[in-house]
């Protein structure tokens, strides 16, 4: 079912798309003006423009746009040693399709949906009101503004996977609304919202021992803020203007139960089990990013804090649960293009050159664990004060193969070691390689 709706979608866009263009060319042909006023024509404000490359796109003067929005990821990968050989199998990481637009260059929306995933297929689905630079308002369901890696988006990462900050820490995508803007270009950025619950990007952040599921989580308020202190300073190079400083916060609670965070590997093995908890739930981070030419650097810090009220014997309270995150990458263009947000072949592949490679490189680290001893010993179980801590170490080789602006190739390598082997993927055993490779198509 799922399958057959998305090549219907498909189906329908190519249709209307070329329906739309006949059409335009049938108009365009009975509509010739006269020849002795000898004025060059111009488009009427209802015109009605298609095109098929290189996006999908139909457009009403400035009255209304349209464009189809896909996105394919299959991935292989392979374990040294293997954990779980269904891992190995291929993988459709990514089959999402949709629609974005916008009316009277206002009002912006998007719907995007992942094919496949029976459990929360909706990805995208928000209006976003201009009402100036500095003033917008975004309600819908999007990704909370938290963290310069989980804020980026599926399909333009350096790396296979994002972080495991980016990936476990971060909130993700929820039902909200949000005040967004930015001032002088892009000195100043900020956002701040309100959203029903407080979903972890690649994991429900608890696994909940009432039937209430999600729906139990507290409303979630985050906020961030990004500065960009010289970009306006067209006398330095621009590599410095580039320089963007970022911090954001979350606010939201959690309620009682075994409904802690969960410490998970790169390829979710959980290496630290969920502990009880109640009350507050706090996330902070920072972050930093650097373009210059061919290359960029990024590193960021954030920090998640649970409290555990009463969830020790007798009712008392326990220190804080707390899981911490940071990570450096950097990454170079071999070919010599500019490093942004999104990397165009100067030369794409069969058309008179190679494409664009890319190198990269990036080291974290995910740890888990209490805040304080409470003045007794160290142990797992989920009602410790002083609970058993454990971190995993990651780093991570890509090379990334942009052929086009639509497609691109990328591998990784990814050694991981843990600090508590008997909580590894395999006990005993610390240290792991894996490897992934991924062909990607975009519009």
């Amino acid at each position: 079912m799922e399958s057959a709706l998305f090549w219907l979608m498909a189906r329908f866009w190519i249709t209307a798309l070329l329906v739309t263009a006949s059409a335009s060319v049938a108009t365009a042909q009975t509509a010739a003006p006269a020849p002795a006023l000898r004025v060059a024509p111009t488009a009427p404000p209802g015109d009605v423009k298609a095109q098929v490359f290189p996006t999908p796109r139909v457009r009403i003067g400035k009255a209304f746009s349209i464009e189809l929005i896909a996105k394919l990821q299959v991935d292989v990968s392979r374990f040294d040693p293997v954990v779980d050989a269904d891992d190995e199998d291929l993988d459709w990481r990514r089959r999402r399709l949709g629609v974005k637009g916008e009316f009277f260059n206002r009002v912006e929306f998007e719907v995007e949906r992942e094919f496949g995933d029976d459990d929360d297929p909706w990805r995208d689905v928000f209006v976003n009101l201009k009402a100036a630079d500095t003033f917008e308002v975004k309600a819908g369901h999007f990704r909370v503004p938290f963290s310069l890696d989980g804020l980026t988006g599926a399909t333009s990462h350096d790396f296979v996977n994002r972080s495991l900050g980016g990936s476990l820490i971060a909130p993700g995508r929820d039902v909200g609304v949000m005040v967004h803007g930015r001032t002088n270009g892009r000195v100043l950025t900020y956002a701040l919202g309100v959203f029903d619950g407080d979903d972890s990007t690649d994991q429900v952040s608890a696994f909940f021992d009432d039937e209430k599921g999600a729906a139990s989580l507290g409303r979630t308020v985050g906020g961030r803020l990004t500065a960009q202190p010289f970009d306006r300073l067209d006398r330095l190079p621009r590599g410095l203007r580039n320089l963007e400083f970022g911090g954001n916060a979350t606010w939201s609670s959690v309620p009682e139960g075994l409904n802690g965070f969960e410490g998970r590997s790169v390829y979710r093995y959980t290496f630290f089990e969920p502990v009880y908890v109640k009350g507050d739930r706090v996330r902070a981070g920072v972050d930093a990013l650097f373009r210059a030419g061919p290359t960029s650097v990024k590193a960021e810090w954030m920090r998640m804090w649970d409290e555990r009220l009463a969830q020790g014997l007798g009712d008392v309270d326990l220190p804080k649960a707390v899981a911490r995150a940071w990570y450096v990458s950097g990454t170079w263009l071999v070919t010599g293009e500019t490093k942004d947000d999104s990397v165009r072949p100067t030369r794409p592949f069969l058309q008179g050159g190679i494409g664009a490679i890319e190198a990269a490189v990036r080291i974290e680290r995910l740890g888990v664990g209490s805040v304080a001893s409470g003045g007794e010993p160290a142990f797992a179980n989920p009602r410790a004060a002083n609970l058993i801590g454990n971190h995993d170490e990651v780093v991570t080789l890509g090379l990334t193969w942009y052929l086009n602006r639509w497609f691109r190739l990328q591998g990784n390598a990814i050694h991981e070691s843990f600090a508590d082997a008997e909580r590894a993927p395999i006990f005993g055993r610390p240290s792991y390689w894996s490897y992934v490779g991924r062909l990607q198509f975009v519009l």
